[in-house]
């Protein structure tokens, strides 16, 4: 009877140990992956003082109104002087065409646009994304980075609860590198390409009696200012 109460403690004392060392290899995983994101942290946080678009970067944003003859020609010389200027329509309306034009086609897009009809209005703005290109660069290298090392310890994972964790860090990190991306991307094409809307609208006639108005205006300004 003793040596069968021995046994039973002998083996209750194995299964103890073992599940208390088991239980440390799981948590060790988890501390990985707390000190590495806050490594990480500190990495951006030192690459942020780094010469990353030292020049600015500037994008353009422009419109322009015409009263313009013929809606439907305007329309057409529009659309051939953004292919001629190698930019891209992104919409055309009855009364408009939206192109990204290369910048440094922009003002040469905009005088041959001016030439189609009469200025109503014009606008042009210049958006210095600069900084805001700058951080997401470097947070995209640091992404990256945060990626290489998930990777090495996920080589270094021997139980499935482990691999889960990392392959759930993974898949979060490589959906912000993708958004972080496709951000750089979109802030380059902005400043590669301006953005140019001309809207147009039909130049008023007068009508019979308008005509016969125009005419005494005309006269009358004769009268009184001689070129």
């Amino acid at each position: 009877m003793n040596k069968t109460i021995q046994s039973g403690l002998l083996i209750t004392f194995v299964f103890i140990f073992f599940s208390c060392a088991s239980a440390g290899r799981a948590m060790a995983p988890e501390a990985s992956l707390a000190s590495f994101d806050a490594n990480e942290t500190s990495l951006s946080r030192t690459r942020a003082s780094g010469n990353i678009a030292d020049s600015r970067m500037v994008a353009y944003t422009v419109t322009l109104g015409l009263s313009v003859r013929d809606m439907e020609e305007t329309r057409a010389r529009l659309s051939e002087q953004v292919r001629k200027n190698n930019g891209f329509i992104i919409w055309v309306t009855e009364n408009s065409v939206t192109a990204r034009i290369p910048a440094k086609s922009m003002d040469n897009y905009l005088q041959n646009a001016r030439t189609l009809g009469r200025i109503d209005r014009e606008t042009k703005t210049g958006t210095d994304i600069t900084d805001q290109y700058r951080d997401n660069v470097i947070r995209l290298e640091s992404l990256r980075n945060v990626r290489e090392r998930y990777l090495a310890l996920l080589e270094r994972a021997n139980s499935v609860s482990d691999i889960l964790s990392i392959e759930r860090e993974l898949e979060r990190v490589n959906t912000e590198i993708e958004i972080m991306e496709g951000r750089i991307r979109h802030a380059e094409l902005s400043v590669a390409y301006s953005h140019i809307t001309v809207r147009f609208r039909e130049r008023a006639r007068p009508g019979p009696v308008g005509w016969v108005f125009y005419g005494l205006y005309q006269g009358i300004k004769w009268l009184f200012v001689w070129n």
